[in-house]
């Protein structure tokens, strides 16, 4: 994340926070060249059923501070199925409120540059981004035009490790990993509803209605003056 210029005049720092998917398939050369970010804290935004196919070794790897909270991916993938594909991630920001209340404690600390991932690296992780630039004072429509980028940048290829279906019994993820071991190449599908919409477009307009914005959301969570005056100071320039 980094280099968009905010309302304000200000920029957001490059090397303070780094966005992702899911990292299984990396190899030494992959995790020595990570060695060089500065990384010292991983929130792994993922359910207990993806980080249990494919396990974050980042912490591990790196030394990091690893941070992620226990759920289930069942009902987030209900609330997505609703609603014929529109408005699919609103009230995801209350089943993920533990996952952003770490990423955002985190980023204010400012102990070291943070990475934070899901699976596919566009919903769960684009919404936290969103939210971020947001409240950083970066324009929305420069956030929504960072957003759709996912659909250029993802690589499916490299999210999901080869399973065997029989070690992991009902487990809700596997049908995924399972339909991504069938040999054909895939892409990132583009972040729209069936109507057109942008699936973030339709996300700040419920936060808007349901909180007030951003930082209002954030403000339900916990967070203060004095949090958002030290995220701005650390994550802008």
């Amino acid at each position: 994340m980094g280099g968009y210029v905010t309302r304000g005049g200000r920029t957001v720092k490059w090397d303070k926070a780094f966005r992702s998917g899911a990292m299984p398939l990396l190899t030494d050369a992959d995790y020595a060249l990570l060695g060089q970010l500065g990384i010292d804290n991983v929130v792994d935004l993922r359910s207990l059923e993806e980080r249990e196919v494919a396990p974050d070794l980042l912490d591990d790897k790196l030394g990091a501070l690893f941070i992620a909270n226990d759920y289930s991916l069942r009902p987030l993938m209900a609330k997505m199925a609703q609603g014929g594909g529109e408005n699919m991630y609103a009230g995801m920001e209350k089943m993920l409120a533990p996952q952003f209340r770490s990423l955002f404690r985190r980023l204010i600390a400012d102990e070291g540059a943070v990475v934070y991932h899901c699976s596919a690296g566009q919903d769960r992780t684009g919404m936290a981004t969103a939210i971020l630039y947001d409240v950083l004072g970066v324009d929305r429509e420069t956030i929504l035009k960072d957003y759709h980028l996912s659909t250029e940048l993802r690589r499916p290829e490299f999210e999901m490790p080869k399973v065997d279906p029989k070690d992991y019994p009902n487990n809700p993820i596997l049908k995924y990993y399972v339909a991504a071991d069938d040999g054909k190449a895939r892409k990132a599908e583009p972040l729209y509803t069936p109507s057109g919409a942008s699936h973030l477009a339709q996300f700040f307009a419920y936060l808007d209605k349901q909180y007030g914005g951003s930082e209002a959301y954030l403000r339900t969570l916990g967070f203060t003056d004095a949090d958002f005056a030290k995220l701005r100071e650390t994550m802008l320039t």
